[in-house]
């Protein structure tokens, strides 16, 4: 039997549940262009918690007995292929072509076309993050403004897995990077710091050490990623060069946050302000791009080039053999995701 997490028609947010229920379901017959799909690992994404509460606009596109299958990230294995699929064959490795596939489920047949084949990575969790962490990350280095070698990156969240991809890209450019944390105790703000900085970020500051900061007003900062909004994109926007970019690519602080300009910000410094999203981003890019562009990701994973972030991943099993034991626990990890506390490491399933 197989397994799904649905957004639940009928929850119950008074009494605290996760707006999310589990299922067992036994998977529909292949048609002639459908493939059935084993899924091997998928992350609770920030994106798909706006999923559950009706804040993102692109829907999920996959449903069970009604109720949405969530889950925009992830990858599968093919199992079996009908009879005119000739993209994909069992054994590959696929990823979501496109976002509403639904990944919160331990087996899927879907139409051909809902897939991407990519090369096999050493770490299968790596696959699992590259439409929605790792592309991201890489489209915000190429994308947003011309940097330069030399130029410099900031960006709060700076422990986010999104984040420490940006570092590692810029790196192979000759980008040098600020990363902001959130205040915290000591000790703890060290262990961050020394993390990120073995990752290769230049400069790591907590939120309260950014204002008046002389080593930060000293750099040519060209472009700033915010994920937080509010107070802390302010901080950013004060630190860029002339010219520089502000991208705000989320908002961990709410949405309810303002970021207050002036005329300085505009007219003076002529100041670029930017919204982020990756699909406008993909769609850049042809089929054909986006493939090699994947498999360019997981050649330099496999060669280490690219590593996993040091922070900021927690594995949560799935035991697909047991419908009854893993249950619980996927509802408590979306529970946690929904939260929404800061500094929380990002949670990826993985299909036992």
């Amino acid at each position: 039997m197989a397994q799904v997490l649905t957004k639940s028609l009928n929850d119950n947010k008074d009494a605290g549940s996760p707006a999310v229920a589990f299922h067992t379901f036994r998977p529909g017959t292949l048609g002639s262009k459908d493939v059935l799909v084993r899924f091997l690992a998928a992350p609770i994404n920030p994106l798909d918690v706006l999923v559950l509460a009706d804040l993102y606009p692109v829907k999920p596109q996959h449903h069970f007995q009604g109720e949405p299958i969530i889950g925009y990230d992830g990858v599968g294995e093919i199992v079996f292929r009908g009879a005119q699929v000739t993209e994909v064959a069992p054994g590959d490795l696929v990823i979501p072509s496109k976002f509403g596939l639904g990944t919160w489920r331990t087996q899927a047949v879907v139409h051909v076309e809902w897939v991407q084949k990519i090369a096999r990575p050493a770490d299968i969790a790596f696959a699992a993050i590259l439409r929605i962490s790792i592309a991201p990350a890489y489209f915000l280095v190429e994308d947003m403004c011309d940097l330069k070698p030399g130029d410099w990156i900031i960006q709060n969240a700076a422990t986010s897995v999104v984040a420490q991809m940006v570092v590692q890209f810029a790196r192979k450019r000759g980008i040098h990077t600020i990363g902001v944390v959130r205040d915290r105790d000591a000790a703890e703000a060290e262990a961050v710091k020394q993390a990120l900085h073995q990752l290769g970020s230049d400069i790591v500051v907590t939120e309260s050490e950014v204002e008046g900061n002389a080593e930060i007003k000293s750099k040519r900062v060209k472009l700033a990623l915010d994920s937080v909004f509010g107070a802390s994109a302010r901080r950013l926007v004060d630190t860029l060069s002339p010219g520089g970019t502000y991208v705000q690519l989320g908002f961990l602080g709410g949405p309810k946050g303002q970021l207050p300009l002036n005329a300085t910000d505009i007219f003076g410094r002529v100041l670029t302000l930017k919204a982020f999203r990756g699909t406008s981003q993909m769609a850049l890019r042809t089929p054909e791009e986006q493939t090699d562009m994947f498999n360019w990701f997981v050649s330099r994973f496999n060669d280490g080039e690219l590593i996993m972030p040091r922070l900021g991943i927690n594995r949560i099993d799935w035991d697909s053999t047991n419908p009854h034991s893993g249950g619980e626990g996927l509802l408590n990890a979306v529970k946690r995701a929904q939260k929404g506390e800061l500094g929380q490491r990002k949670q990826v399933i993985i299909f036992k």
